[in-house]
């Protein structure tokens, strides 16, 4: 993958992420053969980690953020087959309470050269 398609991925999903999925605070991704991952430091807000608290409350956030993964997959598959050309199979997500962090895994069906992306 060039250079600046990259730089342009990183922006993009940081950009959909930020739009789309709620999430803020410092944005990192990494590429590792065929899987993209995005980690959203300090992205849980003071209600999420209030229902992290409790069991059913970390479940129940789970639940609705692996639903609105689900959802925007076709989105997100769109973008990047229009950035880059990768196929994308599958998101999902993983929620980190006592980092504060999400942190988004996008199975794409192409091997890459494993490289950092900031």
């Amino acid at each position: 993958m060039k250079p600046g398609v990259r730089e342009r991925l990183c922006q993009e999903l940081s950009e959909f992420f930020a739009q789309r999925m709620a999430v803020s605070g410092d944005t990192e991704v990494k590429i590792v053969d065929d899987l993209i991952l995005l980690r959203c430091k300090g992205s849980l807000s003071p209600g999420e980690i209030e229902m992290g608290s409790m069991k059913a409350g970390r479940l129940l956030i789970q639940e609705v953020s692996e639903k609105l993964c689900q959802e925007l997959q076709p989105t997100l598959k769109n973008l990047l087959h229009e950035i880059a050309g990768l196929n994308l199979l599958e998101v999902g997500v993983g929620l980190f309470w006592q980092r504060r962090e999400k942190i988004f895994f996008l199975t794409i069906g192409d091997t890459i050269r494993n490289e950092r992306v900031k």
